[in-house]
Formats: C-alpha cells, sequence, structure tokens
C-alpha cells in the first residue's frame, strides 16, 4: 500500500499551532507512518494534514515526538478519523484527482521551500543547490537544507527527493529509507 498518484498538495500557513491535533497510525509498504490531522469542519472539509511521521522505534516515540515539534497541542488518538485520511491518501481510484490540504507552521522563507519542494516530481531528485535556486536564494544553501530537515509532513511534501551533491542519503528516517523510497518512485510506470 502507497499513496495515490493523483494527488495535489495544498500548502496552507498556520499563524499559531493549532489547539488539537487528532493523530493515528497507518501500516505502508516502508513501515508504520504517524498522521497528525485537525478535526474536520462543520462544513465538510476533511481539515489538513498536520504531520506525517515514519515510526522509527515504536508508537509511543513518535507520539513524543509530536510533543517536542507542537508544543501545548493536545493529542487526540482517533483511528476513525485518520482511516478516513487512509481511504483518501491511498486510494485505488486512479481517475478522480484528490486535493490534499497541508498545514504548516514556518517562516515565509520555509514555507516557500517546502511549496518547492512539492514541484519536485515523482521520480527525480534534485540537489539542495537546485532547491536554492528554486526559491530564488541561491546562496542559501544551508537554510535551504536546514529547512528541508525541518519538513513534519513527510512524502507529501516530498523532502526525500532532495539529494546532497557529494550523493549522500542524508534523511530524518534514515538513508536506507530514503534509498529505497526513491527507488520506488523512479520505478513507477
Amino acid at each position: 500500500m502507497w499513496f495515490t498518484r493523483n494527488l495535489s498538495i495544498s500548502i496552507n500557513v498556520l499563524q499559531n499551532l493549532p489547539k488539537s491535533m487528532h493523530y493515528g497510525f497507518i501500516d505502508s509498504q516502508f513501515g508504520r507512518i504517524l498522521l497528525g490531522v485537525s478535526a474536520p469542519g462543520d462544513d465538510g472539509n476533511p481539515g489538513f494534514i498536520y504531520l506525517l511521521y515514519f515510526v522509527q522505534k515504536d508508537d509511543s516515540t513518535s507520539i513524543a515526538k509530536i510533543g517536542e515539534h507542537w508544543p501545548k497541542v493536545k493529542l487526540q488518538e482517533d483511528d476513525i478519523l485518520i482511516d478516513k485520511w487512509r481511504q483518501k491518501l491511498f486510494s485505488e481510484d486512479k481517475e478522480n484527482h484528490q486535493i490534499i490540504e497541508v498545514a504548516v507552521h514556518g517562516t515565509e522563507f520555509q514555507v516557500k521551500v517546502w511549496k518547492a519542494l512539492t514541484k519536485v516530481e515523482t521520480g527525480c531528485t534534485c540537489s539542495y543547490a537546485q532547491l536554492a535556486e528554486m526559491v530564488e536564494r541561491p546562496k542559501a544553501v544551508r537554510a535551504v537544507a536546514t529547512t528541508v530537515g525541518r519538513n513534519e509532513v513527510s512524502i507529501l511534501i516530498p523532502c526525500h527527493r532532495i539529494v546532497s551533491q557529494n550523493g549522500q542519503l542524508k534523511y530524518g528516517w534514515g538513508g536506507q529509507l530514503k534509498k529505497q523510497l526513491l527507488d520506488f518512485e523512479a520505478n513507477l510506470g
């Protein structure tokens, strides 16, 4: 099971951290994923994705990581809501286009980098220097790299597609997983 290919990511900027976050786990072919989302709106809006982490050690360690990155946010486990998101993200429906609303909290520069990441197509990679060019800050390679590393929504904001010029596969969830993801995407038809 992996993400449907007909997704478009819409990045929304949070002015303040949310008061609460619903979370749960999804098992994928590349390991267990922790998904954090907003509650759906009364208007039928499915809400926003706040975070998507790969579980590295165990579920409780991953939940603790949310607390480090999202202080004062009340966490609510919600398997039913997460299952609805799982169905949307991993749908076999190849006909209908899905827009996924992602909400991020960061500086104007960080948001610009994260939006640029969504433009790197599946099966492609680019270097940190190339990404710095994309955001019209060619001398800010280190700042770009730091921002890539602070991405809270892996895969949907595809930070794994950014590679070092020296070929090192750095990734918050490990170089081996990054290699597996890049190999998988390179072989999609």
